[in-house]
Parts: structure tokens; sequence; C-alpha cells
């Protein structure tokens, strides 16, 4: 199977191509990369970080060093280029330099973005490259899954020879971890963020999916979840990648994502990346997110070459519109951090919408075919007729599901795995000094059902939330999560229950919502005509429920539980969700 795809139809083509985007230094040069010696492999860690550590030792514009440790022990590599040698976030924010974060192997199979990057690095020491910039480069995010080396990780993949593994060595997948944050490589790159606070992040991918003609594609955040302000400019960005990609031979696309799988007639449609994954969680952050998928079926050196080619035309980019890209991100954190961004709601679920436009798709021919040894029906492309589709494009999401923004969440002590993950996302927290009574919205839970099969390590939690204003006291060392900050928009959605990405949704409250006192059946038959006895109206409640619930009327446990309920034994915090809100700026008083 592999290869026939590097064998392929057109590969000659684009191999030709791209002899005339890439200029590859002299091979006896000790700082030409792994990848530029051998263009059908990629390095291992310990070559990658062996080569970094010489560029360092060749450059004072270089830094390499580590921002965390895996699980299995091995080092998180960061190399920081800088004109001028700036290392460290203080010194590069003192400098005004507009900080740009490129990060490789967050699936460790798909490895264009590690060497395309060490090839920029390269570049930046021999040539020089823009000032005003500081760039951070993670060759290697997912470092334990990189090591799970093989030929046989990627079978939909033409090349490298040898790649990497797609998941941690605690199989969970970094691109779907960003909010909930259960892995250490995840928190680890937390800190970073919060430390360096980049004004743009890249995140290189290969593509699964079907076959076309675009060497590279990318996901951008424009349709309601990234500042308004931000989004112009990611939508200026758009227009001179999609310019500048192709003056250098390479077309490139919108992230494909078919109206029905494999199938380019029947359209396309936009992915919204909420913050579990990279560009999501840039977003929310306050922060231009930019997703690279080099397509998979394309020749490694095709594919690399695209995704250096895209990482030139950003860096050029944000050079140019350094000051610009400060100054919007700066007002974005103010925004999101202001009195108006509170007193409005926020969009936590989109849908598709029905409003389309239409897209010249650079597609290639395909048909349908029935398999004769399992009876399905596939498509089967051909690489040596490109094509171009008229096909309709949905990308005008429609918000789903809006939410008020609180002055303010508090979360109770006791949640101490929930209180760890905010603070690994930077947010800013006070705690109660002592006990409180305070008037808050809260939720109570009901038709709780959690996923059969296991997600990302955890089993998601559907349910009904109805909301509530209450009085509830709020024990010494509660969390104050004060929105009046730049991670509002994060903040929002880790703790609202209507957030996909709610850490209710992700099992972190799961042990609230079990029911620890019961009630035996001949105590509460004792006690009910009792109950009816001092108020009659419960006959007439009870009666009206039976009548329009049978499945009720013929349970009775139901019944029973129902009276249960209504007596003091009953816990009245089963089923409270103990994030509450408060929406009263005055009532934040309490913490002067």
């Amino acid at each position: 199977m592999r290869q026939v795809l590097r064998d392929r139809p057109g590969a000659g083509r684009i191999a030709a191509l791209l002899t005339l985007t890439m200029v590859v230094p002299v091979l006896a040069d000790p700082l030409t990369t792994p990848w530029e010696r051998d263009p059908e492999a990629t390095p291992r860690h310990a070559e990658t970080v062996a080569w970094c550590e010489r560029l360092a030792a060749a450059s004072p514009t270089v830094t390499a060093t580590v921002f965390g440790t895996s699980p299995e022990g091995r080092e998180l590599p960061l190399v920081i280029w800088d004109p001028d040698g700036l290392s460290t976030p203080a010194a590069a924010h003192a400098a005004d330099r507009v900080i740009l974060l490129v990060q490789g192997c967050i699936h460790a199979g798909e490895s264009c973005g590690k060497d395309a990057g060490m090839t920029l690095l390269r570049d930046l020491v021999a040539r020089g490259g823009p000032e005003g910039v500081t760039l951070l480069f993670i060759p290697i995010f997912n470092v334990d899954g990189h090591e799970r080396f093989g030929p046989h990780n990627r079978i939909n993949q033409n090349g490298p020879r040898e790649m990497g593994w797609r998941v941690t060595a605690q199989n969970l997948n970094l691109n779907r971890d960003f909010a909930k944050a259960d892995a250490p490589e995840m928190r680890a790159w937390l800190g970073l963020w919060n430390a360096w606070k980049p004004h743009v992040l890249i995140d290189t991918h290969s593509t699964n999916g079907a076959d076309y003609q675009y060497p590279i594609t990318y996901g951008l955040e424009l349709h309601g979840s990234l500042d308004a302000a931000l989004t112009g400019w990611l939508e200026g960005y758009r227009d001179v990648l999609t310019g500048g990609l192709a003056d250098r031979g390479f077309p490139v696309g919108p992230y494909v994502q078919f109206v029905r799988w494999h199938d380019p007639r029947s359209g396309l449609r936009s992915f919204l990346g909420g913050p579990r994954f990279s560009q999501g969680y840039a977003a929310v952050r306050n922060r231009p997110g930019i997703l690279v998928e080099a397509h998979m079926l394309k020749p490694y050196p095709v594919r690399v070459a695209a995704t250096r080619a895209l990482l030139d035309v950003t860096l050029d980019h944000v050079a140019s519109r350094a000051a610009e890209l400060r100054r919007l991100t700066a007002e974005a954190d103010a925004r999101s951090a202001s009195a108006a961004f509170r007193a409005d709601s926020l969009t936590l679920r989109w849908n598709r919408g029905e409003r389309s436009r239409p897209f010249e798709f650079l597609g290639v021919q395909y048909e349908a075919v029935t398999s004769e040894i399992s009876g399905g029906d596939y498509f089967r492309y051909h690489a040596d007729r490109p094509d171009t589709f008229l096909v309709d494009y949905h990308d005008a999401p429609e918000p789903a599901v809006r939410v008020p923004v609180p002055e303010a969440y508090l979360v109770p002590p006791a949640w101490t795995g929930v209180i760890a993950r905010l603070e690994a996302h930077g947010v800013r927290m006070t705690r109660l000094t002592r006990p409180r009574e305070l008037e808050v919205r809260g939720w109570r839970l009901r038709d709780c059902s959690w996923n059969q099969t296991p997600y990302e390590g955890r089993h998601r939690l559907d349910f009904a939330a109805q909301e509530r204003r209450e009085r509830r006291r709020f024990p010494a060392g509660t969390a104050v999560v004060d929105l009046a900050q730049p991670a509002a928009r994060l903040i929002v959605h880790l703790l609202d229950p209507a957030g996909p990405d709610a850490l209710l949704r992700w099992g972190f409250f799961d042990a609230q919502l079990t029911r620890v006192e019961y009630v035996e059946s001949y105590v509460i038959e004792a006690m009910m005509p009792g109950m009816i006895a001092a108020d009659p109206a419960l006959a007439d409640s009870l009666a009206a429920r039976k009548a329009r619930d049978p499945a009720f009327a013929g349970d009775p446990w139901a019944i029973r539980r129902w009276f249960y309920e209504r007596t003091p034994y009953h816990d009245d915090r089963a089923w409270v969700y103990p994030v509450a809100a408060i929406d009263d700026r005055s009532a934040l008083d309490f913490l002067r």
C-alpha cells in the first residue's frame, strides 16, 4: 500500500515543484537537518534534540531548552529563536516582541511540522530573520508517542518510512486535551503558554480523509469563538496565506470536511474547534490559532515543503504586522476582562447553519465502488485526473446555545481537581476567608447518563440542567473566580454546564451525582399516609404525576422516592452542580 502511494501518478510533477520551492543546503554542513539528508525519513527524539542543541551552540540567536517531562521521562524540547538572542518571556515582552509559537508532532506520526520547522530555524540562523519577532518552536510535543516509532503507525499516510504514534504513552490524544488538561504534557504546555503568552499559535498536522489536489489546508477560527477584531485580522491573514502559497506553487484551501465523509461533491463544511482543540483553545484565550493539515497522500518531501512554505508566509506576515497584532491581542484581553463582555452572552455551541456559498474545490476524479470482498461501498480516487468541483461550502455556522456571562463563579474547596485545572490554565482566583451565605445562580442536574465507551480516558456525561436562583452557603476556602480577567471566555467554557468542554461534562464532578443515602420501603410506606394527612395537596400532586406519567404510576419505588424527596431526610445536595454563578457585581463586595 505504502509503495503504491509513493509512486502514485503526479508524484513526479510535485517532486519537480519541490525543487523549485526549497533550497537544500550542502549536505556536508553540520547544520543540515536530518530530513534534508534523507527526505523520506524523519529523525527520532534524541537525534532531533541533538540537532537543536548543535544549532543553539552555533548561534547566539537560538536557545535550546525544555518545558516539561513526559510520563515516560522524556524531556519536552523547546527551541527559541530571537534576532537578539532573547530567551525569556519577560525579556521578549519588554522588547515588544510579537511571539509566534509553532508546534510539531502533537500527533507524533504527523511529523511535517517538525522537519519543516527545523529547516526554518537553520535558515534563520544562516540568513537572519525578521526583527520584532520571537519564535518558539516545539519540534515534538508528544514525545512518548513519537518514540513508539515504526513503519506501520499511519496506514493512510504516504511516508516517511517510519514515524511516531498518534497518542501519548497514556493513550491520550493531546489535541483533544487542551481544555481538560489530563495529560502531564498538556499541563506543561499550559505552563509554557501562560508564561510566554504567545500572540499566534501554529499547530502542524497531516490529514486523514479523502484525496484531492491541495498539498496543504488550514483551519482558522473565523466564526465567532474568537474576538471580533482578531477574527478580522485572521481573515486578512487567510488571504495573504492563500496568495503567498500560490506564489510558491502550493494551492491551499480550508481544512477539508465534507458533508458526507469522503465525498467532495456532497459539499464542504467549516470545522469549529472548541477549546479541546489547539486552534479553538487559542481562540478562547484571545489569540489567533492556525491549524495546519498537510495532505497525507502527497509524498513526504512535498508535505514538508508545503508546511515550510506556510511557516515562511506566516512568519513574514506576523513580522510585518507585529505592532498591530500586539495591539489587537492586548485590546482583546481587555475586552474579555471588561464589564461590557460580562453584560453580554457567549455562544458555547454552534450549528452548521443552512447558509452556504459556492466554492471551487480542487479535487480529483473519483467513483463509488462496491467491494466484492466486504460488500461495502467506498470511493476510489484517481490522483492522475485532477478535477475542479463547484460545491456548496457551509461556512456560516449559527449560534445554538448562548449563555449569560456572570461576574464570577464560586467553586467549593472540596473540588480540588477542578481548582487545580483552573490554576493550570492560569485562571486567577481568590479564596473565601470564612464561610459565606450568598445569593447565586445555580443548576440542578437531572436525566444524567454517561457514555458507555470511554473517550479520551473519560466517560462523557450528558444531562439536563435546570437553572435556579437560590441562597447557598459556601465554606471558607471556596475559590472565587472573578471574570474580570483576560481568560473569561475560557472560564465560561469550563464552568458553565452548557459548554461542550465543561469540566462537568468531562466527569470532574461525577462524585456529586451519586446518591449515598436511601430509604427502606417499609420505613417510607409507614410515613406516606401521615405525610398526606399533614398535607392533603400531596395527594393531588401525586395523582397528577401518575396521570401524566404511566411509567411512574406503575413503579412502586418511583412513588416511594417521590415521597422520600419530600421529607427532611432527603439529601438536598444530590444532583446539585457544586459550582454557582454570581451575576451581581456588588455581591463581590464581600471580598474587600
